[in-house]
């Protein structure tokens, strides 16, 4: 039976690894007026309608917060660019049917509220928490997630965020949905500080500070 098991599990985190990711782009052609346009391409679409969503809510927060108030503009497209249907089911949730087994998402967002639940843009910073920022796909939770961050030269910003990091600076990736809703981002051109840190168990891990100043001193720790 414990041999089943094991194997049983050994699928299933293949089955998990083998999933294409879903994924982000965000670029801020309009930051001045606190605005990003978001991309998000699904591949591998299981057959049937696809349901996708804004939170109305963020972790840690009990508050409802319609975040969806703050998208407009929204439209899908298949795998061949040809435009889809969109019906709109409640105020943040969206459905499209009759794909071709992808579908891209466009939006544009707007935020100018810096907290630990809104999002703000202009042209010194984008803060973004996930919930509030991004559209995500209730049947996918599982899938693993690519993002990468458009307009980053333009406004000499750097990324501060727990997502994973890439061999290209302006791409990060998530295990899963939760993960990635529970990592938010700085883009700025912030100073950074970082040290290492052991824990009760003995392990190690890194502990990473950003700050936000508009003279060049070197950032020191006072413990």
């Amino acid at each position: 039976m414990r041999t089943i098991l094991l194997f049983l599990l050994f699928l299933h985190t293949l089955t998990l690894s083998a999933q294409k990711p879903v994924q982000y782009k965000i670029s801020f052609p309009n930051a001045v007026h606190h605005e990003a346009d978001v991309e998000l391409l699904i591949p591998d679409v299981p057959a049937g309608a696809l349901t996708f969503r804004m939170s109305r809510s963020s972790p840690g927060r009990y508050a409802t917060h319609e975040f969806g108030k703050n998208v407009y503009d929204v439209k899908a497209f298949n795998g061949s660019g040809s435009v889809l249907e969109i019906r709109q089911i409640e105020g943040d949730v969206y459905q499209v049917e009759k794909h071709d087994g992808t579908v891209k998402i466009t939006y544009t967002i707007f935020g100018n509220w810096v907290d630990g639940t809104y999002m703000a843009i202009d042209e010194t910073h984008a803060h973004l928490n996930m919930p509030a920022t991004f559209m995500w796909i209730p049947a996918l939770k599982d899938r693993p997630i690519q993002i990468r961050f458009y307009d980053l030269n333009r406004y000499n910003w750097k990324v501060a965020t727990q997502l994973k990091s890439t061999e290209n600076t302006d791409s990060f990736t998530a295990p899963d949905l939760n993960y990635f809703m529970d990592s938010p981002v700085e883009l700025s051109n912030h100073h950074l500080i970082s040290w290492k840190d052991r824990n009760t168990d003995n392990s190690e891990q890194i502990i990473r500070l950003s700050s936000h100043t508009s003279d060049n001193k070197d950032v020191y720790l006072h413990v």
